[in-house]
């Protein structure tokens, strides 16, 4: 069941002032958040106890369906200032007395002050609202006693002139899942009921499917979707908690590359240097064995390499007083040295007849230990090289200081890349190639997804393209979740009768839709599901089975829609599949000043603007510009030169448009302009 977008009010003079701190907000959110991811808090505020201030957060969580369910908490008891119920009142379109009711009689037989309350409940536009007392320990206990029969008041309430019939099914015409045959891709089996009339015995885990049963005729479906709205910042939250890193991996370290992530220290298995070098050319020489202006006899010379300066008899030498022995850098300093004075420092002092340095004189006088690198000086042997965590950059030092160390003989720990399987749907969907027939389109959303995939360095599977039907459509996606993590598909996933992706994933795969829908522009019918691991393996062959939940991101078919949900939604759950976490997982977003003529905001939704990021080098700033003024989601070319997507708020009457020299967000898709 997808979860239910929630908004939380506080009521309360005192913590709308700061004069004291909210608790009954936090400890409603701590009990919605036990209840097995049914519910997703979304929104919370605090407001005084102002009828007018109260009216205007709920109307405003309700108008757009922001939030299903509405918990105010506070100004429910009899005191002149108490005035939340009569706010509330006023927007109610049905009253839910019996739901009131319940919180009361359950209450009472933990408290007799709970008949003190007026609590209240109803409908307003398609959203519960539901009123509690203003303590943690009155909300709590109030919202506990109607907790279990919220979820299906929820899907009441949602259905608007639609009715609630498919909801309310007797056990003998309850919802079909599949036969039970594993080859045809159709797995499990039973009926599905609402809560009003299932059985106790029933698996109380199993997903409730929202979506019309496989099978209904087009004039019997839905005409308006059961999926709650779930605000974009709210969906992108339910993703990564669904996106646990992948099992780690061993790779040697000619395949380390950029984007993987450190899953186990690595420790340097050497010191480095592992002889005491010299860190310039120039002479070896013993500190102290001479004054400034001293003249030192040559004794040898020292290549970077060398095992140890020797005699024509293969002996050891050692730097005696006054003696130096040239070395270059890098070289190993020769025993009895514990100085280089650098070449710049020094000058001939006696010259053979072949050429070669007798005697050099050195201004100043060496210090011990001068431009010399001691054992150990860059790495420890035992220090920690990479630590868990680290992100392998594009730069190189990283597998620079593995093979410094000596580290990766064994290979280095990283978490694995995910592997991602891409499907087009669509009876009007082609392939690249071939003449294009009336009515068709070109297939421009997978090349766009897998390049985007490669971009990531994922391992990305091109699952072609299923037609609008739910026997192909299963097949398709019962063969990706054989071997992929994440399986994104575009198309079918809004309110056509030939929209088949959603009852597929819930009513044939046992998948739970965590979201069908998300107030967004453009992408609103993105819907992201999980289908339960045990099933992925009962569908895949045992020994490539992943040993996990896999992800379903079924986005649009618009190809810009399709896109903008990849770069918004999909890129950070992969991200953090590969063990980035949350921080570095999401996009990077920098402010930017918007430069151009002014641009109209979305009054519903927030809208993700395709435009261009520069940096303006005259005013050290970043600039945006809109990258095509046609922003359809059926123009894939408004992405061409896009490398950042504008973060749009919703319009105000404070703020109706964006303009010329506004500040906006941009998160960025790809390397900027410098």
């Amino acid at each position: 069941m997808a979860a239910i977008p929630v908004g939380i009010l506080t009521v309360s003079d005192a913590c709308s002032r700061g004069q004291a701190d909210d608790k009954s907000g936090p400890a409603l959110r701590q009990l919605l958040a036990g209840a097995g991811g049914r519910w997703a808090v979304v929104a919370t505020r605090v407001v005084g106890d102002s009828q007018a201030a109260i009216a205007q957060a709920v109307g405003a969580w309700t108008q757009q369906a922001e939030c299903r369910l509405v918990v105010v908490c506070g100004g429910t008891g009899v005191a002149a200032g108490d005035v939340t119920v009569a706010a509330l009142e006023g927007l109610f379109a049905k009253r839910l007395p019996a739901l009131a009711t319940a919180m009361v009689v359950g209450s009472l037989r933990i408290t007799p002050m709970a008949a003190l309350s007026q609590v209240a409940a109803g409908v307003i536009n398609q959203s519960i609202v539901v009123a509690v007392p203003g303590s943690p320990k009155g909300a709590t206990e109030n919202l506990q006693q109607i907790l279990a029969v919220l979820p299906h008041a929820v899907d009441c309430a949602a259905t608007g002139r639609s009715g609630t019939r498919h909801l309310h099914g007797e056990a003998s015409s309850g919802i079909e899942i599949g036969s039970g045959d594993v080859g045809s891709g159709v797995v499990g089996s039973g009926v599905v009921l609402c809560g009003c009339n299932r059985p106790d015995d029933a698996d109380a885990d199993a997903p409730a499917p929202l979506s019309d049963p496989l099978g209904t005729a087009a004039a019997r479906r839905a005409r308006a979707s059961p999926y709650p709205m779930v605000a974009a910042d709210a969906a992108l939250q339910l993703v990564l908690d669904h996106a646990a890193p992948l099992a780690p991996v061993t790779v040697a370290l000619a395949d380390l590359h950029a984007g993987l992530v450190v899953a186990k220290d690595v420790v340097a298995a050497e010191d480095v240097p592992a002889y005491p070098a010299a860190v310039m050319d120039g002479y070896a020489v013993l500190a102290g064995s001479g004054g400034a202006d001293a003249t030192y006899r040559v004794v040898g010379a020292a290549a970077a390499g060398d095992q140890g300066l020797a005699d024509s008899q293969g002996q050891s030498v050692c730097v005696g007083a006054g003696q130096a022995v040239r070395v270059a850098t890098g070289a190993a300093v020769p025993r009895g040295a514990d100085a280089v004075v650098m070449v710049e420092d020094t000058r001939v002092a006696e010259e053979g007849a072949d050429g070669e340095e007798l005697a050099i004189r050195v201004a100043g006088a060496p210090v011990a230990g001068q431009h010399i690198r001691t054992v150990g000086h860059d790495l420890q042997r035992g220090a920690v090289v990479l630590r868990a965590g680290a992100i392998v950059t594009a730069a190189g030092g990283e597998a620079g200081a593995v093979a410094a160390a000596g580290a990766g003989a064994a290979g280095v720990c990283v978490h694995a890349m995910p592997c991602v399987g891409v499907l087009s749907t669509g009876d009007e969907v082609h392939d690249y190639g071939g003449p294009l027939p009336r009515g068709a389109v070109r297939d421009a959303n997978r090349p766009a997804l897998l390049a985007a995939l490669a971009a990531m360095r994922c391992a990305a599977v091109d699952l072609g393209v299923a037609r609008d039907d739910p026997d192909a459509l299963t097949q398709a996606l019962a063969q990706a979740l054989r071997s992929c993590h994440v399986v994104i598909t575009t198309g079918g996933a809004s309110m056509g009768d030939r929209d088949w992706l959603k009852p597929v994933i819930e009513q044939r795969l046992r998948g739970r839709v965590v979201f069908g829908r998300v107030a967004m522009k453009p992408a609103k019918p993105t819907t992201f599901a999980v289908v339960p691991a045990d099933l992925a393996a009962d569908l895949a062959a045992a020994d490539s089975a992943p040993a996990r939940n896999c992800l379903l991101f079924a986005l649009p078919g618009n190809p810009v829609s399709a896109l903008v949900a990849f770069h918004v939604l999909v890129a950070p759950a992969i991200r953090k599949l590969a063990g980035h976490n949350v921080p570095r997982a999401l996009r990077p977003s920098v402010a930017a000043v918007f430069i151009g003529p002014e641009w109209p905001l979305d009054a519903a939704r927030p809208e993700f603007v395709r435009a261009a990021l520069a940096w303006d080098h005259g005013l050290a700033r970043w600039t945006a510009r809109i990258a095509d003024r046609h922003q359809q989601s059926s123009r894939i070319a408004s992405m061409v030169g896009a490398n950042a997507l504008l973060a749009l708020p919703r319009a105000s009457a404070a703020a109706p448009t964006i303009r010329d020299g506004d500040q906006v967000t941009a998160i960025i898709i790809s390397p900027p302009t410098i």
